[in-house]
C-alpha cells in the first residue's frame, strides 16, 4: 500500500465540512489572540526590537541599494552589531553584493513601497516595520490556511496542533526578531513550514497537480532562502521517499514533487555559487576562516598537524578558536596560507581523523544553546543590548535548565526509533513520516552549520533545527491532549 492508496480507508472528508466542537474553536481562538498579541507587541515596539545586522542583511538589501539609514561617512554595506535600525533609505554602492535568495520576493514587495512612497512625497527614510508586518502577514496566512484545511477535513487533532504552532513557536521572540530585518531566517522558517506542513496535509490524498506544485513551489523557497539550506529540501523529499518505501513498498509521489522542486533550487543555487566577485570572494575567505579555526582545528587531535594538513602555516594557530570577524586583519591577509584551504581539503582531514567530525557535530548541538541568537544587539540605540524583560523566549527556559534541551533534542530521534519498531509505529504512518522529516532536518541543519561555518554563529545559522524539534514538541503534546480529552469524554458519555 502507497501513501496514494491511504485515503481510500475510512470515511472520504476531504469534501465535508462539519462545525469543530466549541472546546477546539475556543482552544484556536486563544491561540490566535496570543499569538497575534504576542508577534505585534514585538514588530510594534518602541524602540525597535530586532536582530543586529551582522553584515548578512547587506547581501539582500544590496540588491535593490537599500541600507541603514546612519551618516554619509559611514560606508553603506559596514555591519552594526551593536544594534538595529528602524530605518533604511536608498543608497548608491558601485560594488553590491546581491544574493539570489526567496527573501528577495518580501524585499522586492517592501522596496515597491518605498519608491512609491519616496515618488509621492518625496520620503526618504524608510521604516523597517513594513517588513516585518509583510513577513508576519504571510506566516500568518499559512497558518490560517493549513488551520482551515485541517478543520474542513475534520481532523480536530492536526488542527489543534498547527494552531498551538503560532502563539508557542512562530511568535516565539527568538523568530519573532528575524521579522524587522532583512534576514532571510524567517523566509526559510516559512518555506520548510509550509513544506512539511503540505506533506502532511496530503498525506493521505491522491496526486494532483495543484498539490504537486505547492509541495515543488515550498521546497524550491526552501532551497533558495539560504545558501545553507539548498540541499535541505532534498534531505525531506529523499526521506518521505525512503520512509514511504519501507512502508508501502511503493514511492510517494510526495517526495518525487518534493524533488522536483529541491533539483531546481539546487541547480539555482550551484549557479550562485560559481558567481564570482570581490564581494563573494570575501565572504567565501571568511567562511573558510569560520571553518578552520572554530571548527575543524579546535576539534583535532593536534591542531598543529591538521593545519598542516589544510595548508595552514603555524603562525595561523593564533587565532584557534578566534571568529573571523574578530582577526586583526582580513582573514586572507592575516594568514595567508587561508586560501589553501578548500572543501577538498576539508573532506580529507575528516576522512583522516573521523573524530574531527563527531566531536565538531556534537560541539554544534551544544552550541545551538541559546536558541535565541546571540552576540548581536536586539533593541535599537542599545550597546549589544539584549531582549527587553517585557518578553519571554522559550530559549531562557532551556538555557537555565539543561534537561529541558535534552528533552527538545533528544525526543525527536527517540521517538523515531521506537515508531520504526513494527508493533509501535504500526497505524502511526503519519506520524512516523513526521518524525523523520523532524530528525532528518535537525541532523541535515547542524551537519550544513558546522561544516559550513564551523562554531562561528551557530544559534543563527541553525535555527530551523531547534524549530523543528520544538514543533514536533507542540504537535505531540497537543495531540496527545486532545487524545486524552477524547478519552474522558468517551468515558463520561458511557
Amino acid at each position: 500500500m502507497s501513501i496514494d492508496d491511504v485515503q481510500t480507508i475510512g470515511p472520504d472528508r476531504r469534501s465535508s465540512w462539519s462545525r469543530p466542537p466549541l472546546w477546539l474553536a475556543v482552544a484556536l481562538g486563544v491561540c490566535l489572540l496570543v499569538g497575534l498579541l504576542r508577534a505585534i507587541l514585538l514588530v510594534a515596539h518602541v524602540p525597535l526590537v530586532a536582530l543586529a545586522n551582522s553584515y548578512d542583511e547587506v547581501r539582500y538589501t544590496g540588491c535593490f541599494d537599500l541600507y541603514p539609514d546612519r551618516a554619509d561617512s559611514v560606508e553603506p554595506t559596514s555591519n552594526s552589531p551593536q544594534a538595529p535600525y528602524a530605518y533604511y533609505r536608498f543608497l548608491r554602492n558601485d560594488q553590491p553584493l546581491c544574493y539570489w535568495s526567496s527573501e528577495l520576493l518580501f524585499q522586492g514587495a517592501v522596496v515597491a513601497v518605498y519608491r512609491t512612497q519616496q515618488g509621492m512625497s518625496g520620503i526618504e527614510r524608510h521604516s523597517v516595520r513594513w517588513i516585518g508586518a509583510l513577513k508576519f502577514a504571510a506566516l500568518f496566512a499559512v497558518w490560517a490556511a493549513f488551520t482551515l484545511a485541517w478543520l474542513r477535513h475534520g481532523e480536530w487533532g492536526p488542527a489543534l496542533a498547527n494552531g498551538v504552532l503560532l502563539p508557542i513557536l512562530f511568535a516565539d521572540p527568538a523568530n519573532t526578531i528575524y521579522l524587522n530585518t532583512f534576514y532571510a531566517e524567517w523566509t526559510a522558517l516559512l518555506a520548510l513550514y509550509a513544506l512539511c506542513g503540505l506533506i502532511l496535509l496530503c498525506f493521505d490524498r491522491p496526486a494532483a497537480t495543484s498539490l504537486r506544485l505547492l509541495l515543488a513551489a515550498a521546497a524550491f523557497a526552501l532551497a533558495m532562502s539560504k545558501i545553507q539550506h539548498l540541499l535541505l529540501p532534498l534531505v525531506c523529499g529523499a526521506t518521505v521517499l525512503g520512509l514511504g518505501f519501507c512502508l508501502w513498498r511503493r514511492w510517494p509521489w510526495q517526495g518525487k514533487a518534493i524533488l522536483l522542486g529541491a533539483l531546481a533550487g539546487l541547480a539555482v543555487q550551484v549557479v550562485q555559487l560559481r558567481r564570482d566577485s570581490d564581494a563573494i570572494r570575501a565572504i567565501d575567505m571568511f567562511n573558510r576562516a569560520d571553518v578552520a579555526f572554530t571548527g575543524l582545528l579546535p576539534n583535532a587531535r593536534d591542531p598543529a598537524a591538521a593545519a598542516a594538513e589544510l595548508g595552514l602555516t603555524p603562525a595561523c594557530l593564533r587565532f584557534l578558536g578566534i571568529r573571523a570577524w574578530q582577526m586583526d586583519d582580513y582573514p586572507g591577509h592575516a594568514c595567508p596560507g587561508l586560501e589553501n584551504v578548500t572543501r577538498g581539503r576539508e573532506l580529507l582531514l575528516l576522512l583522516h581523523e573521523p573524530g574531527i567530525g563527531l566531536r565538531l557535530w556534537w560541539h554544534g548541538v551544544l552550541a545551538l544553546n541559546p536558541w535565541l541568537a546571540p552576540g548581536l544587539g536586539l533593541v535599537e540605540g542599545g550597546d549589544f543590548q539584549t531582549l527587553p524583560g517585557g518578553f519571554f523566549s522559550i530559549s531562557q527556559a532551556l538555557d537555565e535548565v539543561p534537561l529541558l534541551r535534552v528533552f527538545l533534542l533528544g525526543g525527536p530521534p527517540l521517538a523515531l526509533i521506537l515508531l520504526l519498531w513494527p508493533s509501535i509505529g504500526r497505524g502511526r504512518q503519519r506520524w512516523s513520516i513526521y518524525t523523520a522529516l523532524t530528525v532528518a532536518i535537525m541532523i541535515a541543519t547542524l551537519s550544513i552549520t558546522v561544516l559550513g561555518d564551523g562554531l562561528a554563529d551557530t544559534p543563527k545559522q541553525g535555527h530551523l533545527a531547534v524549530n523543528a524539534a520544538l514543533a514536533w514538541w507542540i504537535c505531540a503534546l497537543s495531540l496527545a491532549t486532545g487524545q486524552i480529552r477524547a478519552r474522558l469524554q468517551h468515558i463520561a458519555d458511557s
